[in-house]
């Protein structure tokens, strides 16, 4: 896959977790180790759900059946609109956790089980060496943007209508290219 467009599935998988980023970071003063820990976790896991997801994919399709353009478009399809609804969610602006190794875990897990579906229905057929250096431009998109969500959350006022809109792109972004590979079909 083109470097541009894993770039852009990175940056619409790492919306979510900017937007999460955003809620930690304005809920509690994190320290160094804190803030590392957590773009280490969303980073981390994100590149190896993606990866995971397209072995995954590589199996079903080599032993089980044959997935399909229209199929993989419909997953992202659905993503999408997964994250789109997300941005409907009318939730507290600022999420308060105390925070220990197991939150980082469950962090890092929650804003990245999207990143299976990608792995799964795109990533599947490349080998495995391109496969993990995709998951890694993933992995790196998402620790970049997370590092910045840290970085900026204190100046940002209206913080609601940035998470709000963080999830309304990377939403928008994976239904542009649900459609694209389902038409890309016929």
């Amino acid at each position: 896959m083109l470097v541009d467009k894993i770039f852009l599935f990175g940056l619409a998988l790492s919306l979510d977790a900017f937007g999460v980023a955003m809620g930690v970071g304005c809920g509690k003063k994190l320290n160094l180790q804190e803030g590392a820990s957590i773009v280490f976790s969303f980073g981390l896991f994100q590149c190896l759900f993606v990866f995971l997801g397209g072995i995954f994919g590589n199996f079903i399709n080599s032993n089980l059946f044959e997935i399909s353009g229209v199929f993989s478009g419909i997953v992202i399809l659905i993503l999408g609109f997964l994250l789109i609804k997300e941005g409907y969610k009318n939730e507290e602006e600022c999420t308060y956790y105390s925070l220990n190794f197991w939150k980082y875990i469950v962090l890092g897990i929650s804003v990245s089980i999207d990143a299976l579906g990608v792995g799964f229905s795109i990533l599947y057929k490349y080998p495995i060496y391109i496969l993990f250096i995709n998951s890694l431009i993933v992995g790196a998109v998402t620790l970049v943007l997370t590092f910045i969500s840290l970085k900026t959350v204190k100046y940002i006022r209206n913080f609601s209508l940035v998470e709000k809109y963080s999830a309304y792109i990377g939403g928008v972004i994976l239904v542009f290219f649900g459609i694209r590979m389902i038409m890309w079909v016929f």
